[in-house]
């Protein structure tokens, strides 16, 4: 029963991915591998769909709280739904080293390395992380991750073997400044010597567990990548869930989910900018699963206009332009002697006076901007102008800091501490608003994932 439960997944995965049939009748949806202990307790009874199949959780209390738990306590998130691409083969380091734009010669066995991957224009085409599991063995995690190797693979014609292996792990986020305490609590084993982007390998449930100390809130914590073949996979989830407890650990939905993104001052593919893969045609076709059909006949702007170089997102720390080669490198190089990018990943308080005035125009009788989404809808395209050069983007109300902030791409002549100015809506023919906002320098909440645990 248990191996028929794992091969179901697969099958269900495998079927989903066939994007061209009809969803519903030969394309299905499902049930992340902690499906069944998430259905006991989200509340909210709705599951939110990402990434060709996955249906996730999408409030088990109240998002503010789930919120707030983050940045207290602790969470236990799925981010099952991320792609997971093997590689394998004599020329799997070499590949991996010459598809991002980090220096990975030197990467150890059991260390996590965040890789930027660009197109030959030097814009991010997926950006994801390394996990080396071998001698020529690699994990990496991010979706679109197999297609994008592959053509990398084939323009290069390195060795390489190249495996889907998203349904067969799990991606459980424990995040926050209790989660040391809930994973030692869950394991009975000490993890304060364990290095940030590091992992290490256990067994949970009698099933091989690999957990690495990550995370994209900014907070300490931990990944959990187990098996789902053996069909426990809920099991650990449920004991997260029961043992976290006593910590003040809350499931996080997804819909609070990206609120930790933009608190930390994290770029987000979809929310922040756009994959730089295929040509604009293909994306725009692409986006109608991010935008309505109205709301793409109503972009007066090129798709290109968010296509970004990794410094232009905050990454430019990553660019290892003394590498001999990799992926468009000639065009990072280009970017560099032209003093860098033009624009650069900075925070943006939102006027709380402005907000406050958008929110009670929602119950006059006269025709007003659009109501604010709380939180903004996950992986929605909703880029906003700003008036004085530039985006902004993944706004979010912060139940922390109790502010509505977002991330920008600003012009680099704008400083930290300026006002600017946003345009509220303009996808369709209904009043827009101008809200005040002060540029900041990110993050907004400091990171504290990288701290060392073991003095």
């Amino acid at each position: 029963m248990l191996r028929f439960m794992g091969k179901t997944l697969r099958e269900q995965y495998e079927k989903a991915q066939q994007l061209g049939k009809p969803a519903f009748l030969e394309r299905p949806y499902f049930g992340s591998p902690a499906a069944p202990a998430q259905a006991e307790t989200n509340a909210s009874q709705i599951w939110g769909h990402i990434n060709a199949g996955y249906l996730i959780a999408y409030e088990y209390t109240r998002w503010w709280k789930e919120s707030l738990a983050l940045r207290n306590a602790a969470v236990i998130g799925d981010w099952s739904w991320l792609n997971k691409t093997l590689v394998r083969g004599r020329d799997a380091a070499r590949l991996m080293n010459y598809a991002t734009v980090k220096e990975l010669s030197k990467q150890q066995i059991g260390q996590v390395v965040y890789t930027p991957m660009v197109n030959a224009a030097g814009k991010v085409a997926i950006e994801g992380l390394t996990l080396k599991l071998a001698e020529d063995e690699y994990l990496f995690t991010q979706s679109a991750g197999l297609k994008w190797l592959e053509f990398l693979r084939d323009k290069t014609g390195m060795k390489v073997s190249l495996e889907d292996v998203t349904p067969d792990y799990t991606c459980y986020a424990l995040q926050g400044p209790r989660s040391t305490e809930v994973l030692e609590a869950v394991t009975g084993e000490a993890w304060r010597d364990l290095r940030f982007s590091r992992f290490r390998r256990t067994r949970l449930f009698e099933t091989e567990t690999l957990v690495a100390r990550q995370g994209v809130t900014g907070e300490i914590g931990y990944e959990f990548l187990m098996r789902t073949d053996s069909g426990r996979a809920h099991e650990l989830w449920r004991r997260l869930r029961e043992v976290g407890r006593e910590f003040g650990l809350r499931e996080l939905g997804f819909k609070a989910q990206m609120i930790g993104h933009t608190e930390t001052g994290i770029a987000t593919v979809i929310r922040d900018f756009l994959p730089a893969r295929g040509t604009p045609e293909q994306l725009r076709r692409m986006m109608r699963h991010w935008m309505s059909v109205e709301e793409l006949e109503c972009m007066d702007y090129p798709i290109e206009e968010h296509f970004c170089s990794p410094a232009e997102l905050g990454w430019g720390y990553t660019i290892s332009l003394d590498k001999s080669d990799f992926h468009g490198r000639d065009a990072l190089l280009r970017e560099k002697d032209h003093g860098g990018p033009a624009r650069r990943l900075v925070g943006l308080e939102w006027s709380s006076e402005d907000m406050a005035e958008l929110h009670a125009a929602q119950y006059g009788d006269a025709p007003s901007a659009p109501p604010p989404d709380l939180p903004t809808g996950q992986f929605r395209v909703f880029f906003l102008k700003v008036l004085e050069g530039g985006w902004a983007s993944g706004y979010a109300y912060s139940p922390t800091l109790r502010r509505m902030i977002s991330l920008a791409r600003l012009d680099r002549a704008i400083e930290p501490g300026a006002q600017v100015h946003l345009v509220w809506a303009g996808f369709f023919d209904e009043p827009i608003a101008h809200i005040r906002a002060r540029v900041m320098n990110l993050p907004f909440i400091k990171r504290q994932r990288g701290k060392d645990l073991a003095g």
